[in-house]
């Protein structure tokens, strides 16, 4: 499967565009069972690759055998290669957990405000795979639709919360959309565009697998992660 004209315009006009039922639930549940088992082994650990907030894990495609094959699915690259080209390079993968009653938000941000201190990319952009339901009262992904054609801001550290390298300039909350989407869905986004998300209200977990692509051509990425899929 690959993006319709309607759903790629919709992407370079918006910024983002949501596919339901990319994946059986029966297999998320699979990966689920694997990230329980990657985290437990990684926190025993006290492997580094664990972000200090709660909930994420990083470097997905280097911790073990299932979490890399899944960064590469062809169902994924299918979908991402006429918008990250020439060729797929993965720049980076990380489980982004909300546990139940977790009252930390997401501050808005541009994801190429931490990316491009390592390397500039023209087409770099994320896939955000929601592994459970992930409903607004959930902390569900909130965008400003467009808000990746002005290019990157300014931006600052701001405290508390994750994702604090925050936007500067002010948000157009006015445009927001929420975009509350199931196990299986698929949302691809700019690493340019605004984005953010809202603590979780509720008794259940709000989990997502996010992977960062960008064209094969720039040669540089998040240390080891980075890894040409599809050549250019």
């Amino acid at each position: 499967m690959s993006l319709t004209d309607e759903q790629l315009i919709a992407y370079h006009t918006n910024g983002f565009v949501l596919i339901p039922d990319v994946f059986p639930v029966s297999e998320l549940d699979e990966m689920n069972i694997e990230l329980d088992r990657v985290v437990s082994e990684n926190l025993e650990k006290g492997n580094p690759v664990n972000a200090p907030s709660s909930g994420w894990l990083l470097q997905l495609g280097l911790l073990s055998e299932k979490t890399a094959a899944f960064c590469e699915d062809s169902r994924i690259l299918n979908l991402v290669e006429d918008i990250v080209k020439p060729g797929i390079a993965i720049y980076s993968a990380k489980l982004v957990s909300k546990e139940p009653f977790e009252s930390s938000i997401c501050h808005w941000h541009q994801d190429n405000a931490y990316y491009d201190k390592t390397c500039p990319s023209d087409t770099r952009m994320s896939v955000w795979i929601p592994l459970e339901e992930s409903t607004r009262e959930q902390g569900c992904l909130q965008v400003i639709p467009g808000s990746h054609k002005g290019g990157l801001q300014s931006f600052s550290h701001k405290e508390g919360g994750t994702c604090n390298l925050s936007v500067d300039t002010e948000i157009a909350l006015a445009d927001r959309v929420y975009l509350p989407a199931k196990a299986g869905d698929m949302v691809l986004f700019s690493a340019l565009l605004q984005h953010a998300s809202d603590g979780n209200r509720t008794d259940k977990r709000r989990r997502a697998f996010i992977i960062s692509y960008q064209e094969a051509t720039v040669g540089l990425g998040n240390g080891e992660q980075y890894k040409v899929l599809r050549q250019a």
